[in-house]
């Protein structure tokens, strides 16, 4: 249900936004929408014709019969946002933007909540679903086609999930002057169920000017730069903790990975220069960086002397209680009378699951003018420490002079980390610490990241936000792991990492847009590292091994990636089989499938976990797989496994796997039409006949032989007509 939760949030957050940071007016759907302007003048389309521009161009389920319509004005871009909803379960969301100056769709979002789960089996192909994505883009897009260049992702795995239906994704990326532009692209979600649009998205930038390419250095000359910089550094990284209840210590890698004081590994094509984290550092929009995971985890490779001693927190230790959680944050700030302790918990930590964390809330009482003020705070149950503050600056004292400059913002900041944490500070390093040019902000931040056998560690750093203007702490965040570090002996050198790096991803050349703190746009000519937009892109390279690692950890030979298989053409389950490989299953021999060969149950059960997205976050080992099974019901309340799998076993499986067991286990009422029939266990007789009934079973005899051996390809015929099964109405 996962999955389910999420998608529920983020509508609801979307929902709540629009009201929370907008303008917005409620209306049913064949009501008349109010014309909403700026506050900067008049726009060219109505919120009425922006209604009828949406309808003209998709269609609006008929379930949808509440319209939220609200107006935005951000970055010199006016567009209504037309939301349509249902008042009566399940839910879903359709929204649509709309250019209010030319009219133009500029994103569309479909979501249905399912009534009830199913697996959901893609029955479109990939050829039908990007035709039916390049019919939408010549139809709201179609001007700027000739501009624009369909990047596939080749390594696109389906998932047969029993959430939502698996997405064909495209992207088509503006081409200027024979350049990708990756920042201004059209992105389209098409449903591998039924073919439906489920997700578009247009952004294009008008009015920029883009360097001529005529003198740009040589692609030689630019890897030799990336080389000489180095733009990698050595790192201690973290990968993220998918699961929290996992009782197993996290991972530490040293891995070579790039340097945060470069903009993502870009080299300025014309000057030959690395492009540095300057003054506008915070502003910059990069196509290098996939989905942001990795946007802010580096650090300098300044060396240091510190040598991390792992602290031993034991999960029954003493823990504190609420009031004393109270009394230090007390000791490092002032409370404001006017607070109160309204909400006070006692958490896993997200990334250090075994650490429990005091969140504590004071609210006052909202006046007449909705002067809401509020601070929190969190502070870690088993060592004490404050780990986390957030103090708005509606809390902090008006003040109308200069804001201070980033040098004495950093001062404050440094002696509040002193008082706070006076040993971890010493055992870190700001992260490129550079002056803002024109007239100061409001607020300054500051990362000092963790410094451990004289390298940094992703994710681990003091973080600390400024008021400039009323002089003191905004914000306070601590994330400080509790794992040992291995040893830096026996790495790869960094010109071997570069090597290894650059043949996964090569530079290539490309604009890119950095936006000024004026909002003026500037386009830079760039070499950078190659991106597929892939989660299993390479963002990292192992410093043991020099293989290429993702966003997990995963080195290469774990990612789970389609398989396309040269050994099943005229096969009975060719398609069958095909579509498995999609999924990424039954990838034991690489691109042969061996069909005529048998299958173990072990097999057959890690199949049908990579089959259903078990694999892509980690890799499975036997007996995971076999938690997994249990835990799913696949192997429910069998107390012996055999080997080699046999079709009254296979039976078993499947029927289990469409939760039909109960059924199963009926005793009278079921017969089959075998020669072998009465060879049959009483016990396994309804899973033989429900399983052949529903054409999961491939069987052309007229004997059944349950203790027959199943070869691969029955094994995959089974699974995907057992997945069809249960998508049946």
């Amino acid at each position: 249900m996962r999955h389910k939760r999420f998608f529920n949030i983020l509508v609801a957050c979307l929902l709540l936004l629009q009201f929370t940071v907008y303008p917005g007016y409620a209306k049913g759907a064949d009501q008349t929408v109010p014309t909403l302007t700026s506050s900067s003048g008049k726009t060219s389309i109505s919120a009425d014709q922006a209604v009828q521009i949406a309808k003209s161009n998709f269609k609006i389920p008929e379930k949808y019969t509440q319209l939220f319509t609200s107006f935005n004005d951000n970055n010199n871009r006016r567009s209504y946002s037309l939301n349509w909803n249902s008042p009566e379960p399940p839910g879903g969301n359709f929204q649509v933007g709309v250019d209010a100056n030319t009219g133009e769709i500029l994103n569309m979002y479909n979501w249905d909540q399912p009534g009830k789960p199913s697996f959901k089996i893609p029955t479109i192909s990939a050829s039908e679903a990007e035709k039916t994505a390049l019919d939408l883009v010549t139809k709201l897009a179609g001007k700027y086609l000739t501009d624009l260049k369909l990047v596939k992702d080749e390594g696109q795995v389906v998932t047969l999930n029993n959430y939502q239906p698996f997405m064909y994704n495209f992207r088509w990326v503006r081409v200027v002057n024979g350049i990708p532009f990756p920042e201004n692209a059209i992105n389209i979600s098409v449903s591998g169920e039924d073919g439906q649009v489920k997700n578009y998205n247009f952004n294009w930038t008008k009015d920029l000017v883009f360097p001529d390419a005529s003198k740009v250095i040589s692609l030689e000359n630019a890897t030799q730069v990336f080389t000489d910089t180095p733009l990698l550094e050595l790192q201690y990284y973290l990968p993220p903790v998918m699961n929290p209840k996992d009782q197993k210590p996290q991972r530490v890698l040293p891995v070579y990975n790039l340097s945060s004081q470069y903009f993502n590994g870009a080299i300025d094509a014309l000057s030959g220069k690395p492009v540095t984290l300057d003054s506008q550092a915070s502003l910059y929009k990069s196509f290098g960086s996939v989905n942001g995971v990795l946007g802010s985890i580096t650090q300098s490779t300044q060396s240091s002397s510190t040598t991390d001693v792992k602290q031993d927190i034991k999960a029954d230790a003493p823990q504190i209680g609420r009031d004393e959680a109270v009394e230090i944050v007390k000791k490092f700030i002032d409370i404001p009378k006017e607070l109160t302790l309204l909400n006070s918990s006692l958490n896993p930590d997200w990334q250090n699951p075994n650490t429990q964390v005091w969140q504590l809330d004071w609210r006052n009482q909202p006046s007449a003018s909705r002067d809401n003020r509020y601070l929190s705070a969190r502070v870690n149950a088993s060592t004490g420490d404050l780990i986390g503050l957030n103090m708005p600056s509606s809390i902090s004292t008006k003040d109308t002079t200069e804001p201070l400059s980033r040098e004495n913002a950093q001062k404050i900041a440094e002696e509040f980390l002193k008082r706070v944490q006076p040993q971890r500070f010493t055992e870190t390093r700001i992260q490129t610490s550079f002056q803002y040019g024109g007239k100061m902000p409001n607020s300054q931040s500051f990362n000092y990241v963790r410094q451990v056998n004289g390298i940094p560690v992703s994710n681990n750093s003091l973080n600390i936000t400024v008021d400039t203007v009323g002089k003191g702490v905004l914000q306070y965040n601590m994330n400080w792991s509790n794992v040992e570090f291995p040893s830096l002996d026996n790495l790869i050198t960094p010109n071997q990492a570069t090597e290894f790096f650059l043949k996964e991803r090569p530079l290539t050349l490309g604009y890119t847009l950095l936006y000024q703190q004026t909002e003026q746009k500037d386009v830079r000519l760039v070499y950078q590292p190659q991106i597929n937009f892939s989660p299993s892109t390479s963002q990292m390279i192992d410093a043991k091994t020099g293989e290429p690692l993702d966003w997990y950890g995963k080195s290469k030979s774990q990612w789970v990636k389609p398989l396309y298989f040269n050994d099943i053409q005229g096969n009975f389950a060719e398609k069958e089989i095909g579509l498995m490989g999609l999924t990424g299953a039954f990838g034991e021999y690489g691109d042969k499938f061996n069909p005529d060969e048998t299958v173990t149950v072990l097999g057959l059960l890690r199949a049908m976990a990579v089959a259903e997205g078990n694999g892509r976050d980690h890799v499975l080992s036997d007996d995971e797989v076999l938690k997994l099974a249990k835990d799913r019901g696949w192997t429910k309340g069998d107390t012996s496994i055999p080997y080699e799998l046999n079709r009254e076993y296979l039976a078993k499986i499947v029927i289990r796997l469409l939760g039909m067991e109960i059924a199963a286990q009926a005793k009278g009422i079921f017969a089959v039409p075998f020669a072998d029939a009465n060879s049959i266990s009483s016990d396994s007789l309804g899973y033989i006949a429900l399983s052949w009934g529903l054409g999961i079973l491939k069987v052309d005899d007229s004997t059944f032989a349950p203790q027959k051996s199943v070869t691969r390809a029955e094994a995959a015929y089974a699974l995907v007509h057992a997945y069809a099964a249960a998508n049946r109405p």
